[in-house]
């Protein structure tokens, strides 16, 4: 008898930095790929205001010089009190 394939998800916590935010999507470095199409939780730090948000991962490349991978991400789990810091945070910076 063959053995039926066991397969699983693992979920880990990976280093990323923000590189550009908007209201709708951010675009992040992470050293781990992901997988276009995929949904993930993602925590963002606005200036010491933690949020965490659901993003579809849109677009996954190796950043020029290699080493990270550019990461779109488009919001499609955030909570309206959330969008509202997100906002307020961008709307604080621009006019810094």
């Amino acid at each position: 008898m063959n053995p039926v394939p066991v397969r699983g998800v693992a979920h880990v916590q990976t280093p990323a930095r923000v590189l550009d935010l908007s209201r709708k999507g951010a675009l992040m470095a992470l050293t781990t790929p992901l997988q276009v199409g995929a949904v993930h939780d993602f925590l963002l730090d606005l200036a010491g205001d933690r949020i965490w948000v659901q993003g579809e991962v849109r677009r996954c490349q190796l950043a020029e010089g290699g080493g990270d991978f550019e990461v779109g991400i488009e919001f499609v789990g955030i909570d309206p009190r959330d969008e509202k810091r997100v906002a307020d945070y961008l709307s604080r910076r621009s006019h810094a």
